[in-house]
């Protein structure tokens, strides 16, 4: 047990470096070029890894605060990969079964992360910020899921948005999990959970809305 709880470690440490390289390498190419494709693809694989690691680790050492922070995590990558399969969803494209279960299976363990943000606030935890404010996001994260595979979107581009909020959202988490090992702040360690969330939060809204007046300028005759 001992020696597959290292094998995990290293898995989870080596997919987070990769995660955090290959991520910036997607960040910062053409979208859509080679390069960035192969990236994502790195990416995604490196999370996976990243998230496997976290699973195996967080078991044995009954940490299941970071079990459900890894399934958040995680949802996202798969969440802004996935997206790039449904990029036709305003046309009617139907939603397969195996984003039902992603949404479903995500939504438990964040659901549980803002219940138990929530008692550890009342029990005067200061962590219980961090989980209620992650569950936050990923409630509000499987809200726009729901609204989505129920009423399509109409934007042409939504798949574009999709998987820039999702990915950002990912490597913000693979960014936080650096620097709380690396960084220790005694009684404000909550602090470099979430300042990482608020910083990028703002990047990726700024993108994002770059992006749609980009189209919307496209689109005008």
């Amino acid at each position: 047990m001992k020696n597959l709880i290292t094998a995990m470690l290293v898995l989870h440490i080596g997919g987070g470096t990769v995660a955090l390289l290959s991520g910036l390498v997607a960040m910062f190419t053409k979208k859509g070029s080679s390069i960035h494709r192969l990236a994502g693809r790195i990416y995604f694989w490196s999370m996976t890894a990243v998230f496997t690691g976290a699973l195996v680790v967080s078991i044995a050492h009954q940490n299941y605060f970071l079990l459900m922070v890894g399934f958040f995590s995680y949802y996202m990558t798969v969440r802004g990969y996935r997206i790039l399969s449904l990029k036709s969803m305003h046309q009617g494209q139907s939603v397969a079964g195996v984003d039902y279960i992603i949404m479903f299976l995500a939504g438990l363990f964040i659901i549980s992360l803002l219940i138990f943000g929530c008692v550890w606030l009342v029990h005067g935890q200061a962590m219980g910020a961090v989980a209620v404010t992650f569950g936050l996001i990923g409630c509000g994260f499987l809200w726009l899921d729901v609204r989505r595979f129920w009423n399509p979107p109409a934007d042409r581009m939504h798949w574009w948005y999709g998987h820039i909020n999702s990915m950002g959202g990912s490597y913000i988490s693979a960014v936080t999990a650096f620097i709380v090992v690396n960084i220790q702040l005694p009684q404000f360690q909550w602090v470099l959970w979430v300042l990482p969330s608020l910083i990028g939060s703002l990047i990726i809204g700024r993108t994002i809305r770059r992006y749609r007046a980009k189209f919307s300028a496209v689109r005008v005759p």
